[in-house]
Parts: C-alpha cells; sequence; structure tokens
C-alpha cells in the first residue's frame, strides 16, 4: 500500500484524534457487559481501537494490508503494554472456517470496491451469536477532496448499510445510528468548499484548545440522537 502524505499525516496523529477515540468508546460502551470477547478488528490501522479492547479485558486480533499501520500498532502495544496480537493481513488472507465472538470492521468498506463481498466475509466470520460491528463514513454528499486522499469508492446512507448487512444474510441488526453530525460544517468546508485535506496536525496534541472544542461537540454526539452524520455506526448479531 502507497501512502500518500496525507495518510502518513493522519497516521501519526491517530492516537489523539478526539473523532475516532469517540467513535472507539462507542462501541467499548456497547461492549462493556461482555467479558473476555475473542475479537477480530479488521483494518485495524494503527491499532487504537484494538489497545483499548483489550485493556477491556478481550482477546483482540488485529489485521491490516498496510505494513506501515502494523509496524506502528505493534510499537505501541510494547510501549503501553497492550495484550493485542497484530498481523499484516487482509480479510480475503483468512478461512471461512476463522470464527470470532465478535468481529469490528471501523471505517475499512469504504476503501473496498466490492463492498457486499467484503461485508459478507466478515459475517461468516462471526460466530453463531457473534456480534458485528462496523463505521462507515456517511452521506455521498459529503464526498469530496478527504474520501479521495484516503482512497474512498463511497460513503453511505443508513438504507444502504442497512440493505448491505442485510443481504448477507447472516447478521440480524440491532441498531444503527449516526455520529458526527456537529461536524457536518466543518466536512462541507474542508472537503466540498477548500478542496483541503482536513487539519489533522491541529489536532495531534489531545490538550490543545481545538481538540478541547472539538471532544464537547463529540459528547453531544455521542449522548444525543442525530438525524444525520459524518459517520454511521452499525451493531449487529449473527442468528
Amino acid at each position: 500500500m502507497d501512502f500518500n502524505q496525507y495518510q502518513y499525516e493522519d497516521m501519526a496523529v491517530r492516537p489523539d484524534d478526539p473523532y475516532a477515540n469517540a467513535k472507539y468508546q462507542i462501541i467499548i460502551d456497547y461492549l462493556k457487559n461482555e467479558k473476555r470477547l475473542k475479537i477480530l478488528n479488521a483494518g485495524c490501522g494503527s491499532g487504537e481501537l484494538s489497545f483499548l479492547l483489550a485493556r477491556a479485558g478481550h482477546e483482540v486480533l488485529g489485521v491490516d494490508p498496510a505494513p506501515e499501520y502494523i509496524e506502528l500498532a505493534k510499537r505501541q502495544a510494547a510501549a503501553s503494554g497492550a495484550l493485542c496480537k497484530f498481523q499484516v493481513s487482509s480479510i480475503e488472507d483468512f478461512s471461512d472456517s476463522e470464527s470470532f465472538d465478535c468481529v469490528i470492521a471501523t471505517d475499512v468498506l469504504e476503501h473496498i470496491k466490492d463492498g457486499q463481498a467484503a461485508a459478507n466475509k466478515l459475517a461468516r466470520f462471526a460466530r453463531s451469536g457473534g456480534r458485528l460491528i462496523l463505521t462507515v463514513p456517511a452521506m455521498q454528499s459529503l464526498f469530496g477532496f478527504h474520501d479521495e486522499e484516503l482512497g474512498h469508492f463511497r460513503r453511505y446512507s443508513r438504507s444502504q448499510l442497512k440493505k448491505l448487512i442485510l443481504k448477507t444474510r447472516l447478521i440480524k441488526i440491532e441498531k444503527i445510528r449516526y455520529f458526527g453530525f456537529t461536524l457536518i460544517p466543518v466536512c462541507i468546508l474542508f472537503s466540498k468548499i477548500l478542496r483541503r485535506s482536513y487539519p489533522v496536525a491541529a489536532f495531534g496534541e489531545a490538550r490543545t484548545a481545538r481538540a478541547a472544542v472539538l471532544k464537547i461537540l463529540l459528547a453531544l454526539d455521542k449522548n444525543l440522537p442525530m438525524p444525520f452524520g459524518t459517520s454511521l455506526i452499525l451493531f449487529g448479531r449473527r442468528g
């Protein structure tokens, strides 16, 4: 995988990215009553969600096709003491006989040309009664420079994501919610109007004023149901 400059910048600030961490916390909260799940974190990136899941007591395997991400994830895991396993791999490398208590793919499907085939594969990795958790960028009308820089094929509506998962014929949807409603103006400004990458470097330090303001906005998003958003989060269970 060849990274562009924006992707390297994004990777560098991801550990302190309030937006990503707020989405991850929603997932952690959803699983708070579960004990020691065997979790596949597909498209784990640099591992931040995997670390949180491991600290919550789960057994986590993080996979990503980008060696750069896995190298960083392993370094950060060693430094933090997080008990996770990481490997350079795509979901296509796994046998359908593999099964997990929970399969999580955050911001993965939009990178894959055949999103339905990828969703089918992820669904098959969940054991009977196991969970599938997905996040995807929402609202195709917001598709712009940011998506192009990250190699996205599409953004999703709620109905499109619902249809995608129901077509797997394996997963019962428990909940779909939007996230990032308060950031729609930022998305429009940078990705649609200015045609510039998001100022990810501005959030490289978690204690900056910008990051603090963003955390407040995201806290509102987390706790209030929103009709739209920059992301969709889906929780499902295999029958």
